[in-house]
């Protein structure tokens, strides 16, 4: 199927090899600042105005489901297609090559303002991972627009509840320029949560995109079924639409000096084909971080792009110089570089949009 359009495809059957799922920023734990994005707000506001008027669905297996109106609501948005056989099978699990299909779809990312040296591959993103398979568009799309994976990732396992709601998160993230801020949410299994996927969870809990069960349990370790997976997609593109429509053009601000100094890297070998690069710097205080934000390939280079993660809002953090660090992964035959941009000693963080390679994944 072409993964969550939802349409039947045939699973991936591969293993799955470590990724770069590290330290994703601590910026959206209470605030979000994110590019804007057009998605679906003809699509919606159509939905809206013709409110009254019912829906007639393909799908003859969702009368009964509780998430029956955001699968009809993404069906008429052409984000879901069904199995080709009249049946949406809303409890069937979702795949992660699925998962990361409908992220893609429902918000818009694509390669159209991205520009490469040459034709780029998933397989520059993903070592291994089959440039035919049916899911390697999409994952190429998600890595180029800075979608960063877990590490045990594999496209034809079930994405757990934890893991589809990070992606989510991070296609609001990749949407618009927004900030909010609420109180966390508390829930009986909070613990379980893997500490990647804290910030992405409490996000879609805030936003009350995703529920807790009757026994105030979140379940972070359940596989998604395709109903959840549609009612936070739907979830997700509503509150971008109406975020954008509240504050309307957001323009991006232009780039300036970056906080952080003596930019660093180093790459390690860990196989014959894959090798680690971390890039380290120096910050003022610890409230800072480090992302890489990019990796353009070109020829046997492969240069990476960084961008500061700065503290978080009200946060008071003292003034010791601090290293900060990120880690990713590439193939064994590139040579690592930096892209970065010199201003009075410092580095000045660029819009560059290419993608993170998340390193060893599945073929």
């Amino acid at each position: 199927m072409e993964a969550m359009e939802l349409k039947e495809h045939r699973k991936p059957a591969s293993p799955a090899h470590p990724a770069n799922a590290e330290d994703r920023g601590h910026d959206h734990e209470k605030s979000l600042r994110m590019r804007k994005r057009p998605l679906l707000a003809g699509a919606l506001a159509c939905a809206l105005l013709l409110g009254c008027v019912p829906v007639v669905s393909a799908f003859t297996d969702i009368d009964h489901d509780p998430h029956a109106a955001a699968i009809r609501q993404l069906e008429q948005s052409g984000i879901v297609g069904g199995s080709g056989s009249g049946q949406f099978k809303p409890q069937e699990k979702l795949s992660y090559a699925e998962a990361v299909s409908l992220v893609v779809k429902a918000f818009g990312f694509n390669l159209d303002r991205l520009r490469f040296i040459r034709e780029p591959l998933a397989s520059q993103y993903f070592p291994g991972m089959n440039d035919k398979a049916w899911y390697a568009s999409p994952f190429l799309a998600a890595a180029a627009n800075g979608v960063q994976f877990p590490k045990d990732m594999s496209p034809g396992a079930s994405v757990t509840r934890e893991q589809f709601a990070d992606l989510v998160a991070q296609g609001i993230h990749h949407s618009g320029d927004y900030s909010f801020t609420q109180q966390a949410v508390v829930f009986k299994d909070e613990s379980a949560v893997a500490e990647p996927y804290r910030a992405s969870v409490q996000m879609l809990l805030k936003l009350g995109i995703a529920k807790l069960d009757d026994g105030k349990e979140f379940k972070p370790k359940t596989a998604a079924t395709r109903s959840e997976a549609a009612a936070w997609i739907n979830g997700g593109v509503t509150f971008v639409d109406k975020m954008n429509e509240d504050n309307g053009s957001v323009q991006n601000p232009a780039p300036s000096v970056s906080p952080l100094q003596k930019l660093a890297l180093t790459a390690s070998k860990l196989s014959d084909k894959v090798q680690e690069v971390k890039v380290t710097a120096q910050a003022p205080n610890p409230g800072y971080g480090l992302v890489i934000t990019g990796i353009e390939f070109s020829g046997t280079k492969a240069i990476l792009s960084v961008e500061v993660v700065p503290p978080k809002p009200g946060q008071m953090n003292p003034q010791v110089i601090t290293e900060v660090s990120a880690v990713t992964y590439i193939g064994s035959s590139y040579t690592p570089e930096l892209r970065q941009t010199q201003d009075e000693g410092g580095i000045t963080a660029r819009p560059f949009k290419g993608g993170i390679l998340p390193g060893k994944n599945a073929r």
